[in-house]
C-alpha cells in the first residue's frame, strides 16, 4: 500500500478490521445459539434415557418456596415407600437431593438413581454402585448428578462434605449447565465451567442398563 493516499489506506484498514470484527461475531454467535449438548458420542438408547432424566427435572423449573409449590416436590419425595433411612422429608428442609430422586422416580430410574433426600447419603449410594467419579479432569455428560461443596478455597481434588446436588443438562465447551432444586429457594438452571473448584464430584447413573 506505499504510496498509496492517506484516506485510502484508512478505509482499508477500516475495512479489515470491520470484516474481522464480522468474523468474531459470526462466531460467537454460533457459540451463543449452539445447542447444549453431549461432550462425547451415546448410543440412541442411552441418550433417551440421560434426557428423560433433564426433561423432567425441566418440568419443574419454576417451583419455588415463596409461593409453595416446591411443596409438591417434598409430597412426591414422601410417597418412596420404604423411604430413606425412615426419613420423612419436610418443607422447610433442603429439598436439592430430593428434586434429584423425584426427577428419577418420574423417569423411571431410580433403579440406577438412588433416592435420599441426603447429598452425603447419595455419593455414598453411588459409591456402592461403582458409579461415582470426582476427578478435576472429567466432564460430565447430561443426566449425570452433579454435587458441590460450598467450602472449597482452592483448586484440587474435593473431599469435603457436600452441601448441594443437581442433575448435569448439557457441556458447551468448556461450561456446563445444570438444573437444580432449592438453588436460591426455586428450581432454575446454573452455568459453570468444567472443573470449577466448588465440584466435590459426580453420580454416574449406568444408563446403559
Amino acid at each position: 500500500n506505499k504510496g498509496y493516499p492517506m484516506d485510502y489506506q484508512k478505509k482499508e484498514r477500516i475495512f479489515t478490521l470491520s470484516v474481522l470484527l464480522a468474523l468474531i461475531l459470526a462466531v460467537l454467535a454460533h457459540y451463543l445459539l449452539a445447542p447444549w449438548g453431549f461432550y462425547s458420542p451415546v448410543s440412541e438408547a442411552e441418550g433417551e434415557k440421560r434426557l428423560s432424566l433433564v426433561h423432567r427435572a425441566e418440568r419443574r423449573l419454576g417451583i419455588r418456596e415463596a409461593d409453595g409449590s416446591h411443596r409438591v416436590i417434598v409430597d412426591l419425595y414422601n410417597t418412596l415407600d420404604p423411604l430413606p433411612v425412615g426419613y420423612t422429608l419436610g418443607y422447610e428442609d433442603s429439598w436439592c437431593a430430593a428434586f434429584v430422586t423425584v426427577s428419577a422416580m418420574e423417569a423411571g430410574l431410580t433403579h440406577i438413581i438412588p433416592p435420599e433426600c441426603g447429598c452425603e447419603r447419595q455419593i455414598e449410594a453411588f459409591s456402592a454402585l461403582d458409579c461415582w467419579e470426582e476427578r478435576d479432569d472429567y466432564v460430565p455428560q447430561p443426566g449425570d448428578v452433579i454435587y458441590y461443596d460450598w467450602d472449597v478455597t482452592h483448586q484440587g481434588n474435593s473431599t469435603g462434605w457436600s452441601d448441594h446436588v443437581g442433575i448435569v443438562v448439557g457441556i458447551k465447551w468448556p461450561f456446563i449447565k445444570v438444573i437444580e432444586g432449592n438453588r436460591e429457594d426455586a428450581v432454575s438452571y446454573r452455568i459453570l465451567p468444567v472443573g470449577h473448584k466448588t465440584i466435590r464430584g459426580y453420580g454416574l447413573p449406568d444408563y446403559g442398563q
